[in-house]
């Protein structure tokens, strides 16, 4: 509340300024240089905290339900691949799945990450879940536009096919992490979980 009431305050100064400025035709960039000062960088901060609360207010809010996960009877033909989010205060990282007759290769990008943080998961042979965390910039405190992701990700997957956890290995490189899975069944294998050394 302090900090909606601190932006409030900055905001009505200045929209107040901004309105005080004069245009002088021969020197248009004045005005322009002005408004950077007025609109400087302590302002765009306390707005970007704004929207991140708000953001996280909204989540909170909506209550996200996961379907439960039930055992299926084998079928012939494969499913898409699906994903779900149990929590929104995670990020989520973009992923591709691939597979050739031997594997599956599930491809996230993750840019930065802690390599120590990493947690891959295999539920039934079928759902894979991937945690861990993004390293902050070091230059954190000096951002004046901020559009990548910090903190905990996690992202869990709906796989196409069965696989095994033996033979289960992660490769990172160029700000790609890829998990390569063995296809088809092990005897009761229900949950693995693997944390890689990257």
């Amino acid at each position: 509340m302090k900090n909606l009431q601190e932006t409030m305050k900055q905001l009505q100064k200045a929209s107040e300024s901004l309105s005080k400025l004069g245009f002088d035709p021969d020197h248009p960039w004045k005005a322009l240089s002005q408004m950077g000062q007025v609109l400087d960088t302590n302002f765009w901060e306390n707005i970007a905290t704004l929207n991140k609360q708000a953001a996280q207010k909204t989540a909170a809010a909506a209550s996200p339900t996961v379907p439960p996960v039930k055992k299926r009877k084998k079928k012939t033909k494969e499913k898409p691949m699906r994903f779900v989010q149990e929590d929104d205060s995670h990020f989520s990282p973009v992923s591709d799945i691939f597979q050739s007759e031997q594997m599956l290769i599930v491809s996230c990008e993750l840019p930065g990450f802690d390599r120590d943080s990493l947690e891959i998961t295999l539920f039934d042979q079928r759902w894979l879940e991937v945690k861990g965390a993004i390293k902050a910039s070091e230059h954190q405190g000096l951002r004046t536009q901020g559009e990548r992701s910090y903190g905990p990700f996690y992202r869990k997957l709906a796989l196409p096919v069965p696989v095994s956890s033996k033979g289960m290995r992660a490769q990172y490189q160029d700000g790609l992490l890829e998990i390569y899975l063995m296809r088809g069944r092990a005897a009761n294998e229900r949950k693995t979980t693997f944390k890689a050394s990257l």
